[in-house]
């Protein structure tokens, strides 16, 4: 059979590594030449260099909207005729209508069908892509969907496969179900298939993430029959969880039913049937007197669930400028989108969170501590206006109350061991420089003693750790020091301070430093700078006077194993990794990280020289073994092929390196 693509080049124009991999996967194999572009700046040049015979155009970029990439296309010599079809997960009718008249030869919406998306795309090229022998005109065939992506995964074998359709056919049960029966796959092997595959949102469901009164829309019996379990319903919208959603007959029968359009999530099964006993297990006159949750959160709630499941640290909510909203999640370092709400829930979002956070409507930081799947998290909401609207970043922080093991951080034993000992003193200020706020509290508290010897006190802005072996007290940034001195006051043996960025909480750590062992955490992550700033703080003798030793940490990005790739030696003629993506790293191409470290202790030579008023001299003795100690841990991780050589690149600048290339 020809292939449909006979050589045509494509130019995929898609932020998301996870979508551009899908396009790969599915067209290359066609014959067609796929060209890859993340931004609307990228595809201009991609598409006057190369051009391609039709654009695969995302309309929601990180730098700029596909319109003006499309008007910028049409503008040029090079662009006028070029085929440009649209690819949206959030295209409304009007959207679709403006697209269309902007120019798109037609807009085709996410998630896209592997079975039929290569010949969807071929009417496009020049000559209409003639069908291939044996096609039947390309007719989505929704059932067999899940088992042509299992079969390409290398999940089920075309006859396992064939022996449960014919299962199928007998019992009437779900394709998924019947193999899961036949023990051929698990649950979580379906699951991985459809979400990587896709691009289904994951969701694990709990009794208090699902909006009850969206669930009495359709029959229980419906609901164990088809294994669907209704999430969130808001305006015109509801959000199905489904064990299998790529099965069309189900989410047209709902729309019948509900007269809703549905948007899919996916659930294992047996997390459906579950939740679906414990809702339906309780007294009818108790459910009916449980109010149901505004939508907006059940909104946030969806989205702070899968978030962590994700392991994302923070969720973007942004506004778009087609007036719908935007979700994004920051995974491994990367934004990753998520659909998004319609205009009038994102502002309702925001709402929630200046709520939740006890802050005023309009620009600001608020903290909140909520729980979310039994696991408490606290939350850090940063809202900030924006041209197309106001916009909010949440961080998340996921609470803990084990001491952390900073041998998993990678920090080296003998590198604990100079500052253990620099903790044992009677008094002294020992400094803990890192810009991010969790890795920050991380090292604090690995460094805390876990069987403390007198009274160890915390002032903490961030409560990602509770340890009941200590004194703990949450305050501001603005409040840092007022409560290092009441501490003080209050005789505290250890005093652990986890952000001492101001200069005023500087002074006062210092000042607690001459009765007792303070450790404080800074946001200055380069150790020599960290020492310049303390001695233009503090004063070369009172520095001299106090300081017992810094440990600073920048973390990186851990190359994902299971997909990095072999680039050309540097010109060091070292062998070096580049990220690449796959579904284990959900295509960001980082998996876990690091802190590259550097320990200084203080020695009586440099406190001479800061006594004698000697700043630039013992600054001077400090850059050498500091800057060779940062050098030798970067390259420990390049040889290891952990990381890749650009994550160290602004870390090691300054320092007599250059990145190779890769």
């Amino acid at each position: 059979m020809k292939p449909v693509g006979s050589g045509a080049r494509i130019l995929a124009v898609e932020d998301q590594p996870a979508s551009l991999a899908l396009l790969r996967r599915i067209l290359e194999p066609e014959g067609f030449d796929v060209k890859e572009a993340r931004s609307g700046a990228e595809a201009l040049a991609l598409a006057q260099e190369t051009r391609p015979d039709l654009v695969l155009l995302d309309m929601h970029l990180p730098d700029m909207h596909g319109l003006e990439v499309l008007r910028r296309m049409r503008e040029s010599p090079w662009g006028a005729a070029l085929a440009v079809v649209a690819v949206s997960a959030m295209a409304t009718p009007e959207d679709r209508a403006l697209w269309l008249q902007a120019g798109c030869a037609d807009v085709i919406e996410k998630p896209i069908d592997p079975t039929t998306f290569a010949r969807a795309i071929s009417r496009f090229l020049p000559g209409g892509g003639a069908p291939r022998e044996g096609d039947d005109a390309g007719a989505r065939r929704p059932r067999d969907l899940l088992g042509e992506i299992l079969v390409a995964n290398g999940l089920v074998t075309r006859d396992q496969l064939a022996q449960a359709i014919q299962a199928q056919v007998r019992s009437g049960k779900r394709l998924g179900q019947i193999l899961v029966e036949q023990g051929v796959l698990t649950e979580d092997d379906i699951a991985w298939a459809l979400s990587a595959q896709l691009g289904y949102p994951y969701v694990f469901l709990t009794q208090d993430l699902v909006d009850v009164e969206a669930v009495r829309l359709l029959p229980e019996s419906f609901l164990r029959e088809r294994r669907v379990l209704p999430v969130l319903k808001f305006a015109q919208e509801m959000t199905l969880a489904m064990a299998d959603p790529t099965d069309q007959g189900t989410i047209d029968e709902v729309a019948a039913r509900t007269g809703l359009r549905i948007n899919r999530a996916l659930a294992l099964a047996s997390n459906i049937t579950e939740v679906l006993d414990q809702i339906f297990a309780r007294p009818q006159a108790a459910a009916r007197e449980t109010p149901a949750a505004a939508p907006e959160v059940q909104y946030f709630q969806f989205h702070l669930m899968q978030a962590l499941q994700e392991g994302a640290t923070e969720i973007h909510f942004d506004a778009g400028p087609d007036g719908q909203g935007r979700i994004r999640y920051r995974i491994h370092g990367t934004l990753v989108d998520r659909t998004g709400p319609p205009g009038e829930l994102h502002a309702a979002i925001l709402d929630h969170l200046h709520r939740l956070t006890g802050q005023d409507p309009g620009p600001g930081v608020g903290m909140a501590e909520v729980s979310a799947g039994g696991v408490g998290v606290c939350l850090v909401a940063a809202f900030v206006p924006t041209a197309a609207g106001p916009a909010a970043t949440v961080a998340l922080y996921p609470q803990r109350t084990d001491a952390p093991d900073l041998g998993v951080l990678g920090i080296a034993a003998g590198m604990l061991d100079a500052l253990h000992e620099a903790l044992r003193a009677p008094r002294g200020l020992v400094v803990i420089g890192c810009p991010d706020r969790a890795t920050r509290a991380t090292l604090l508290h690995g460094l805390l003693p876990a069987a403390p010897q007198g009274k160890v006190w915390t002032v903490e802005t961030l409560p990602v750790f509770r340890r009941p072996t200590i004194n703990q007290t949450l305050t501001t940034p603005d409040g840092v020091a007022a409560q290092i001195r009441l501490v003080a006051a209050a005789r505290a043996d250890l005093i652990g301070v986890d952000d001492a960025g101001t200069p005023g909480a500087l002074a006062a750590a210092a000042e607690a430093a001459r009765g007792a062992v303070v450790l404080v955490g800074h946001p200055q992550a380069a150790a020599l700078d960290l020492l310049a700033e303390l001695t233009d703080g503090l004063g070369p003798a009172a520095t001299a006077s106090v300081l017992r030793g810094v440990l600073t940490a920048h973390p990186v990005r851990l190359l994902c194993p299971a997909c990095k790739q072999v680039g050309p030696a540097g010109g060091d003629g070292r062998r070096r990794f580049a990220p690449v993506g796959c579904e284990a790293c959900g295509f960001t191409g980082y998996r876990g990280q690091r802190a590259l470290a550097q320990v200084w202790v203080a020695d009586p030579k440099t406190r001479a020289l800061l006594r004698a008023g000697q700043r630039a001299e013992a600054l001077v003795r400090a850059a050498g073994p500091l800057e060779a100690q940062l050098r030798a841990r970067a390259l420990a991780l390049l040889d290891d092929g952990l990381v890749a050589p650009g994550e160290l690149s602004t870390i090691l600048e300054g320092t007599g390196w250059t990145s190779p290339s890769c």
